[in-house]
Formats: structure tokens, sequence, C-alpha cells
């Protein structure tokens, strides 16, 4: 059938609003496969066994230590599927979360990225134990909460777990946890690559080869890209001097399967960002010529095992990241001409899974983390930051218990920290040795009410670690003295939460609230005296915060026939309402001026719809709103410098077209920022305008 007769009918059938009738559902995609190298117990023997129960009921592996579906999770989960993650062609985890995470963005020109979930934000720079919601890779920590520098085209999903998460991961994991799967590459070998070129000399080139080799004993998959962007426009017209950038991306993943029930795995990636640049903000004087590169490389390795006569499973596995960000300033005529912060984050994954009589399962797991930071300047000298090293040892247990319509899960872990300074050229430092221990633990349950409606309630602890520089020794500045407090508890959390699921048909629906109280926030700027001298100042823990709001999402995926030829639509919706964003430290309040959370907006709403014809032309339109909120005010001429200030209010459209003229081959045509909406993630960095890419893209 020719193209100019498939789009004839597609407009007739839109024309005329033909009657919908069934149509068979399509094939399950690799992305019902569970990964079988997670930091959470997931051997492929057991896999296996639940392929066939879950081939519509997808296994989530962040969520729980114990692989479940997500009926079975007392807790929400999202998850990005492959196909969805190559639909929205995003490059990089900030471009994909726009689409499907309802919440905050911290986004800068010059690849650099925060995203939050409830309420809480990742942390873009040096170690991610100071963030709030942790990033990992396969389970491991991701060494970073920049999610602008992690791309996309080795991913096979993204699982994204609202509320805390330190029972499994520890410091950092207390708004929720984004985990980014890699693939594993089955079926018969292929090769895919393509090219895109659009706005701003925009282009990209990219390629890779996958699949399963001896019966599937053998899995790779490689994929590269590269990527040129120049200077953009925003929205309101406004030329963004220095925003240009460049990046190659290369990841590897190799699998071997000698058994059924032992997998081994090992997985490399390798980030290159080059020539970034980083304007300043519009109220400042403008940045022509400063700029950043970023060095990122991540390894693993890993295997999992199974006994299936006798239920158990266990898991163990290393990881390596280097993340190296430096800033460029050629121009500098006093100081340094760049700045380095290196955090290298290893650790070991181990676990042991075995049944608690004929209703349970209980895993035991130990981990450990090493993360080492190190701030330099060229010339040396002029470091801010002092380098820091972290040890975390930690153990944990969690079961879960299944009767009938209920599931019952429990979790429990008890975390030791050592941490110090090191020496840092440019500072006077002390670098005392400091520990601490803390533990964590959660509580849930799920019932099915009905085949298709399921209820959930949850309650949980997370935290987050005092950095070094915060617990112990003392950092010597020339125009700061700081010493840190042994004294310091963890930043801590408790969260309630309560929800339905609903899974009819092709419909799939979730409804929940939550209530978190944040406590024991570390604070700054105390006065202190050290040997008499009381020009020093330390950290001490105060109030925190109250965060609530209501979250929904709504997916449906409708097959019809029209005029004899398959149809398929499809919307979605994401929602985060806010019922409550409450400072409860007064001195932050008097410092911003209001009691209101900043950068939490009050509601957030990502949604969109697709239509796919004959399998032969998709078409999609999507769009965010980012809500009102209270941000603070860096704009230091301004006479409510450091306030909070209202901002928000954004809706920003895209649509994206794909056509398959024959069997190998995509063309595509993606619109981002539909209707030149000048807007800004960050008060004072506009984002593009209206941005066109289209490309080519073949398989083999």
């Amino acid at each position: 059938m020719s193209n100019a007769v498939v789009l004839l009918s597609l407009f007739l059938c839109l024309a005329v609003g033909a009657c919908p009738v069934p149509a068979a559902e399509e094939a399950p995609s690799e992305t019902s496969q569970s990964a079988p190298s997670q930091s959470t117990d997931q051997p492929q023997g057991k896999a296996r066994e639940a392929t066939t129960q879950a081939t519509l009921e997808e296994m989530v592996v962040t969520a729980s230590a114990i692989p479940a579906t997500l009926k079975e999770l007392p807790v929400p989960v999202q998850v990005i599927t492959r196909k969805e993650i190559e639909e929205a062609r995003a490059n990089d985890l900030s471009e994909l979360l726009e689409e499907y995470l309802p919440e905050h963005f911290q986004k800068y020109p010059g690849a650099l990225t925060s995203i939050a979930v409830r309420g809480f934000r990742t942390d873009t720079t040096g170690t991610d134990i100071k963030g709030h919601v942790l990033i990992l890779i396969d389970g491991h920590r991701a060494g970073t909460g920049n999610v602008a520098s992690l791309p996309l085209e080795n991913v096979e999903r993204v699982e994204i777990v609202r509320g805390p998460g330190s029972v499994l991961y520890g410091s950092a994991a207390m708004g929720g946890v984004v985990n980014l799967i890699t693939r594993r590459g089955k079926g018969t070998p292929s090769v895919s690559g393509g090219a895109e070129g659009g706005s701003w000399n925009y282009v990209k080139g990219y390629g890779g080869v996958s699949g399963g080799l001896f019966n599937e004993k053998v899995g790779f998959s490689f994929t590269g890209r590269t990527i040129h962007q120049g200077d953009y426009t925003s929205g309101g017209g406004l030329k963004i001097a220095n925003s240009a950038y460049n990046d190659d991306a290369y990841s590897l993943s190799l699998q071997a399967v000698p058994h059924p029930d032992h997998v081994f795995s090992a997985v490399g990636n390798l980030y290159h960002g080059y020539d970034i640049g980083t304007p300043d903000a519009t109220y400042n004087p403008p940045d022509l010529v400063d700029n950043k590169g970023i060095y990122r490389g991540y390894g693993s390795i890993g295997y999992d095992g199974a006994l299936p006569d006798y239920d158990l499973n266990w898991h163990v596995s290393y990881y390596h990241v280097l993340d190296k960000p430096t800033w460029n300033y050629p121009l500098a005529e006093w100081g340094y001409s760049n700045y380095t912060s290196k955090t290298e984050t290893q650790g070991v994954r181990s676990s042991f899974t075995l049944p608690t009589f004929s209703f349970g399962k209980l895993l035991l797991g130990f981990q450990w983390d090493g993360i080492g930071v190190t701030n330099s300047t060229e010339p040396t000298g002029y470091t801010y930051s002092p380098s820091s090293h972290y040890d975390n040892y930690a153990v944990l247990a969690e079961e879960r218990i299944t009767l009938d319509k209920m599931t019952l899960l429990l979790g429990a872990r008890y975390d030791i920290y050592n941490e110090q300074l090191e020496p840092t050229p440019g500072l006077k430092l002390l670098t005392q040795p400091e520990g601490f221990s803390h533990p964590s633990w959660r509580a849930g349950f799920t019932y099915a009410i009905l085949d298709w409606l399921t209820a959930r309630a949850a309650l949980g602890t997370a935290f987050r670690a005092p950095t070094a520089d915060e617990l112990s020794g003392s950092v010597e500045r020339s125009y700061m003295k700081s010493i840190g407090n042994p004294g310091l508890s963890p930043e801590t959390s408790t969260t309630y939460d309560i929800g339905v699921n609903v899974e009819y048909g092709g419909f799939n629906a979730g409804l929940g609230w939550f209530y978190t109280n944040f406590s024991n926030a570390i604070s700054s700027g105390f006065p202190a005296c050290v040997n008499g001298d009381c020009t020093w100042t330390t950290y001490r823990n105060v109030e925190g915060a109250i965060y609530s709001a209501v979250e929904a999402n709504m997916s449906y995926r409708k097959p019809f026939t029209c005029f004899d030829m398959p149809m398929s639509v499809k919307p979605y919706m994401n929602l985060v309402a806010y019922t409550q964003r409450e400072i409860t430290d007064p001195a932050y309040e008097k410092v911003l001026n209001t009691n209101t959370i900043p950068y939490v907006p009050l509601w957030d709403l990502t949604g969109g719809i697709q239509l796919d014809f004959n399998k032969m032309v998709t078409l999609q339109f999507t769009g965010f709103y980012a809500g009102s909120e209270k941000v603070q005010n860096f704009n230091y001429l301004s006479p409510t410098y450091y306030k909070a200030m209202d901002k928000g209010g954004d809706v920003v459209l895209g649509a994206r077209l794909t056509v398959r003229p024959i069997k190998y081959f995509d063309l595509y045509l993606a619109v981002d920022n539909l209707t030149n909406k000048d807007y800004s993630f960050v008060d004072g960095y506009p984002m593009p305008g209206t941005t066109v890419r289209g490309g080519l893209q073949a398989r083999f």
C-alpha cells in the first residue's frame, strides 16, 4: 500500500471519527524482561520462571530488593520503556524526564540539570551523597545528580520510585530514586544507526549493534553517538551567546548465561562533553567565553545465581564511577583559569534470598561504597572546597510476605559511615576523621480489592549523610573559617503514603497522597570559637520542612481498526498537586521572607497523546505545565536580593511525527516548544524557542 493511501486513510479516520473495533495487541518488547544484573537480587533463572506470568505485568527491580510487579509494590513506581525512550527522541535523562516527571527542574544551559521528586532534589556538584534524590545505573550509585550527563542510547528502561529509598540505597534516597537499567541484548543480532539535524546548527550521528549469540547464551549491546549544537535563541527572541555544546557517548553491555540459573554481566559507559558553553544569567553581564568539559566513566560487573529447587537466589556486583567536570575561565586575569572537581565512586552489592515458610521471601544484603572527591585548580592553590573521602558499610534485610490478596513488605538497614577531609592545595585543613551510624526502616502493604483494583499504603524513613566538611575537621580560607560538628545528626525524613492503582484492559491509573516530615536539616554559618578565636563558623541541625501532595497518573492504549487498517491511540498524564509546602525552620523562613518551600511548584503536569497508524505513521503531541512556585532571587542588583520571589505558570508543548516508508527505515520530525514560549526553569536562564529536528534511522 502506498504511503499516500495510508496518509489519506489516516485523515479520513480522524475526520469521520470511525467507530473503534478491537484489534490485536502488540507483542511484548524486550522491556518485559527484567534486567539480570541489579544491585537488588534479580537472578536470571527466577526471572525466566516469571516471564510467562509477567508478560503483561512487568517486573520492577528498583522499588524492592526482591523484584515484584507493580501490583505488589506499596509505593508509586513509574516505568518508562525502551519504546517510549525512542519515541521521545531525548538525548539524555533530563530531556526524557521533562515529558514524564511532573516536578521542579533546575535546568541551565551547559549540560547542567538537577531534578526533583516529592520536593527534594538531586545535587549536581561533588558527591551525590549531598543530594536528596538518588540516581542509579543498574542499581548502583551513578556518582552524580546531574541528569544532563546521562545518555540514553543503551538504556532499556527507566524506573522512577517515589518516596524514601534509604533501606535499599542509603544516603540521598529521600524524595525518591531514578534507576537507569541498561540494555542486555537478545534475539537475532541487529545493527541500527541514524543522523539528525535541526535548529541551532544541531547535528547528531548515532549507531549501535545488539543481539544474542549461541542460543541466547551470550548477549551484547553497543551504542555510540556524537552531538554538536550551536548557540540558541530563546522564545523571547534573545540570542543566548555561549550556549553551544558538544559531546560523545559510548556504552557497551555484555551478558553470559552458561546455565539458566547463572548469569554473568558487565557494563561500561563513557560520556565526554567538551566546549560546553556556560552563559551567565541574563541579569548579569554576558559571559562569552567561559566553558566546561565533563568526563564520565562507569563500569560494573555482576553475577546472579539461583538454586530453583530450593528457591534460593544470590547476587554480587562491583561498580566504579569517575565523574570529572572542569570549568574553564580562559580570560581570567587573577586566580585560577580552570577548576576541576573529580569524584570517584565505587562499591560492592551482595544479597542472598531464601524462602520463609510457604508464604514469604527474605533477602539479606551487604553493601559498601567508597567515595573520594578531589578538588583542584590550575594554577594550584585557589581551591575553595576541600577534598574528602567517605566509606559507607551497610547491612540490610527485606521480607516480602504474600497472603492471598495481600502483599506485605518489611525492610530495615543499618549504615556505618567513616568520613574525613583530604589535603587540598590552597586550604589550611585539619583532617580529623569522624564517623556515625544510622538505622533506616520501612513497611508497606498492598491489597487486591478486585482483580483490577489494588490499594496500597506505606510508611518509611530516609536520610542524607552529613558531608565530611560538615562533620569533621576544619577548613581555613582567607575569607572564611569553618569547623565541622562531630555531633551532627543526618538529615532525616518520615513519609506516609497511601493510594490505589487501577489496571483494566489497556487502562492504567493511580491516585495517591503522601505526607513527609523533613527534620534535622543541616545548616551552616553558626558562630564557633576555636582556641579563643571566635571568627569561625560551624554547622548545626535545625528544623526542616513539611511536604504533602496528591499524585495521579493515567495511561490508556486503545487499539481499533479504521477502513480495515489497525490503529491505536494512547493518551497519558502525570500530575502532582501539593497541599503543603511549609518551612519549619524560622531562620530560613526569615531569610526568604516566606514560609513556602522554594523550588516546589504548587502543581505540575506532564501529558500527551500518541496515535499509531498501521505501524507506518506515529503522531505524538506532548506537553508539560510548570506550576507557580517560590524561587530565590540571586540578582544582586535587585532590592529583594536573596529573598523569595514568584515564578512559574508555563505551558510548553511539543510534537513528533514518525513515518516508516519501508520496514527498516524511520523518518522523523520533532518540534520542541511548539508555541515558541519564552520560559525558563531557572530565573535568568531562558530555554530555547521553537526547535525543529529531523532525522533518519535505519535498523537491519
